[in-house]
């Protein structure tokens, strides 16, 4: 594989965190365009520049138009719309080829590889820098922290990848590099973790933003849970399982991340307004918004009647997924479930994570409150002239959810869709919080038959929204498990991975995404559940991994192998 071969790579203007990056005496002292290598690994305000530069490499959905990938889309969660989706569509579809992967994960191999080539080239030209040694060693573990999370991210999407530690000289005649297997891609990501967490400080001393202890922990408990899970561990290593559980215990008992209470606050996560349980996001500010000032959360997530363009939204499927506020499903003999009156009496994560019929919400365009309206009203009947607001006969029809729901977490309710500065949603993007780990400890649990201890941590998980606790045990304590983790971490990027690590592709994918259809006639509301909002969902074996980028292979000669299923396009 050719890495990246220049050797200077421009510092970033803007902080990753929201800060401005250049104090005033580095802009005293020369233009940034005159900086040469030499300037930047010796002196420490350049170097934090670098470093700054490099948490770029760690993505987030809430960019510009091409950047928006929140993946519950490429899930049974989600249904995505309008062309610029296409891409996402065509996994779902089963349709990714060697050549077409990266249009669909919109670049993570070279992203990855790109920013790893920075921390590398960090590393060989620190060797003896005069920067003082805390300040170095502190940037050092925050490089180690981007390392770690940049090679989870492509373990996760691809398998074992090639483990590169050192940049490339121009002129280098040998670029070939073999994969190393996934075992040792999680070993050397828990390494990095345990090498930066004896360097870096903690969140009471760190500065919002950079990477701390808590996050690098973070890092190797969900890379030992994955590296344990059934897609990489088939024979079932007990030894694995243990390291998972172990490494996710020591997140849980981290002092100062509390499980909120109440759904309100659950909600409350997601539009910035409570921090508690956030070990590491992305925050945002005026000067830093989510895309720059012209693209935002609230623009891709909003109805077509709240200005929005509802380019995902949920599914029937993970709709259904919401239990009662009795703890049992809506199929369930005795929920208590009424189909012609669905949304009452649910999980309080429903309606603080799901936009459906009535739901009421701050409105940006008129002001004031109002109910959500995804109804159509037939022709001839006496609603015939009136359309819901959020339907596909409402404003900008076309923008209209194709499912009947439109999500609600992450907006910044109230904001405009196309608001910008001080306007614009700033909700933060989490990569890490404290219920996770709870969850990942309960898996890792069940799966080493201590259901005593996993539902401990479960109705931790539940008994902070009001919800009863599971009692379940074997089998059906992992249906509730899953179940659980499917709705606490909804639109959370976590499906995703979760589908495939899990192994139950066909489950998931092999069927098609549903909605619902409203009709409102004579005042009366009927809700309609055959609804089909993509039916052209199908599943191959081969998309439990990524295939890797057919011209690195090519550039490697062969020397990278590809994985199962995309040998020929």
């Amino acid at each position: 594989m050719k890495i990246k071969k220049l050797l200077y790579i421009s510092l970033a203007a803007l902080v990753w965190i929201g800060v401005a990056s250049c104090s005033d005496d580095i802009l005293d002292q020369k233009p940034l365009d005159s900086f040469s290598e030499v300037d930047v690994f010796v002196d420490k305000a350049l170097l934090t520049d670098f470093v700054n530069g490099t948490y770029r490499g760690i993505r987030h959905p809430f960019a510009e138009e091409n950047t928006f990938l929140l993946l519950d889309a490429m899930t049974d969660n989600a249904y995505s719309q309008h062309g610029g989706q296409t891409a996402l569509r065509n996994y779902t579809q089963g349709l990714i080829t060697r050549d077409n992967g990266e249009s669909a994960n919109l670049g993570t191999w070279n992203n990855a590889y790109t920013y790893i080539r920075r921390v590398n080239l960090f590393n060989e030209k620190t060797v003896n820098s005069p920067v003082e040694a805390a300040a170095l060693t502190q940037l050092s573990g925050e490089m180690q922290f981007i390392r770690a999370y940049l090679y989870m991210e492509l373990l996760s999407w691809y398998g074992g990848v090639p483990i590169i530690t050192t940049t490339f000289d121009l002129g280098q005649a040998d670029y070939d590099v073999a994969r190393n297997s996934a075992e040792e891609v999680a070993a050397f990501i828990v390494a990095e973790c345990d090498a930066a967490i004896e360097k870096l400080g903690d969140v009471t001393t760190t500065q919002v933003g950079r990477a701390t202890k808590e996050a690098a922990l973070a890092v190797k408990a969900r890379t030992l849970l994955y590296i344990a899970s059934p897609l990489y561990n088939p024979n079932h290593d007990d030894a694995r399982w243990i390291a998972a559980r172990d490494a996710n215990k020591a997140v849980m008992d981290l002092p100062g991340f509390p499980v909120i209470g109440s759904g309100d606050q659950y909600g409350e996560m997601f539009n910035g307004k409570s921090t508690a349980e956030i070990i590491f996001a992305r925050r945002f500010t005026v000067n830093n918004a989510h895309g720059g000032g012209s693209w935002g959360v609230n623009l891709w997530l909003y109805s077509n009647g709240l200005g929005g363009w509802s380019n995902i939204t949920p599914t029937q499927n993970l709709v259904d997924s919401y239990e009662m506020t009795n703890g049992l499903l809506p199929a369930d003999n005795g929920s208590g479930y009424d189909p012609q009156n669905p949304y009452v009496d649910r999980d309080p994560r429903f309606g603080e994570s799901i936009l459906y019929n009535g739901a009421v919400i701050a409105d940006p365009i008129n002001g004031g409150t109002r109910d959500m309206q995804f109804w159509t009203a037939p022709d001839g009947s006496p609603d015939g002239t009136l359309q819901g607001k959020d339907s596909p006969m409402g404003p900008s029809g076309p923008n209209a959810s194709r499912t009947g729901y439109n999500f609600r977490k992450f907006l910044d309710e109230g904001k405009k869709a196309d608001a910008a500065g001080a306007d614009e949603n700033l909700s933060p993007w989490i990569y890490f919080r404290i219920t996770e780990f709870y969850l990942n400890y309960a898996e890792a649990q069940i799966e080493l038959n201590n259901d005593d201890a996993a539902r401990t941590a479960i109705n931790a998980v539940r008994d902070r929204v009001g919800m009863p606790d599971v009692n379940e045990s074997g089998d059906a304590l992992v249906a509730r498990y899953r179940n659980e983790r499917r709705v606490e971490l909804a639109l959370e990027n976590h499906r995703f991975f979760d589908i495939r690590r899990w192994a139950i592709g066909p489950e998931a994918l092999d069927k098609p995404a549903m909605g619902v259809k409203i009709i409102k006639d004579a005042g009366n509301i009927t809700y309609d559940y055959s609804w089909v909002a993509d039916p052209n969902r199908n599943w191959d074996d081969k998309m439990y991994f990524f295939p890797i980028p057919y011209s690195e292979i090519q550039r490697s000669h062969n020397t990278l192998t590809q994985n199962p299923g995309y040998e020929t396009n």
